[in-house]
């Protein structure tokens, strides 16, 4: 019951083409996505269930691969759940959408129990019921591993735009309860796929409140998010240099370039270079997006 690690981008693919299933892999999104919710037309869950199901048996828990299921307060997610049940299918994550309490959250883990026990959930916010439960939804079960923000749905049940402004209160009520709760939180997905320079400033804007990863619509868009979670060189330096006179075997406060640093500023600049990646040596990517969302 494990996300890889890091977990920073979820590349989401309609159910409805095995084709694309594993283009996740292909461009190096940490994890596969397959949608049986909102990607797929109402007379087409049953296809996209089938074809789900079939490529989950062929390829195992080996690969990174999740699938969105539909509400467990419809017949469709009910039917997602059998099919998983039924057919042997092991994900690595089912995720939960439009969670409004904790017990949709317990109930899922009750279904999968008996025959899933190692595969980790994770919950959409996408609803003005849910950013007010998030505190005891992300706490519903040991087995919940993060929490998604769903800004999409948010902010037509508001009726506001979806933009930064209108959706800060709900995203900063998740980043919240999810550091409390011990979970990751996934960032909603970017929809303007000409946009690329809008998609990086809002992982850098979700990441300055806590957010670790982000939801991705086009392959391309993999690349700019994982860029925009590198902590540039110059910060990778201070928590170098933070570290260095951390363990200088004194303790207490230091000045660091200037700046006092205390336990506090040690432990986030532990957190800077765990999360450096091998890659974070290479060049940045291109800030361009090809078509239609699941193409390259």
């Amino acid at each position: 019951m494990f996300l890889p690690n890091p977990c920073r981008t979820f590349l989401v693919t309609p159910a409805l083409d095995a084709s694309r299933f594993d283009k996740a892999l292909d461009v190096g999104a940490d994890v596969g996505l397959l949608d049986l919710e909102d990607g797929v037309p109402p007379a087409l869950k049953a296809q996209a269930r089938q074809l789900a199901v079939e490529h989950l048996c062929r390829t195992g828990a080996r690969l990174p691969l999740a699938v969105r299921i539909n509400s467990l307060r419809t017949a469709d997610g009910l039917r997602d759940i059998l099919a998983l049940l039924e057919s042997g299918a092991r994900p690595r994550v089912v995720m939960l959408p439009k969670v409004e309490a904790p017990a949709e959250v317990q109930q899922l883990e009750e279904l999968l129990a008996p025959r899933m026990p190692d595969v980790a959930l994770m919950a959409i916010i996408e609803t003005p019921r849910g950013v007010e439960a998030v505190d005891a939804i992300v706490t519903a079960c040991e087995r919940l591993r993060g929490i998604i923000f769903g800004a999409a749905d948010l902010s037509a049940q508001l009726g506001v735009p979806l933009t930064w402004e209108p959706m800060f209160y709900a995203r900063s009520r998740i980043a919240m309860a999810a550091a409390l709760g011990g979970r990751c939180a996934i960032d909603s997905p970017f929809f303007d796929l000409g946009d690329p320079q809008g998609l990086a400033a809002e992982m850098l804007r979700a990441h300055a409140l806590g957010f670790t990863g982000k939801i991705a619509i086009h392959p391309q868009q993999v690349g700019i998010i994982h860029e925009a979670l590198k902590p540039s060189a110059r910060v990778v330096d201070h928590a170098r240099r933070v570290l260095a006179q951390a363990d200088d075997g004194k303790g207490g406060i230091h000045v660091v370039g200037g700046n006092m640093v205390g336990p506090p500023l040690v432990a986030a600049a532990k957190r800077v270079l765990a999360s450096v990646q091998p890659d974070d040596d290479d060049e940045p990517v291109p800030l361009r997006i090809g078509s239609r969302a699941g193409e390259s």
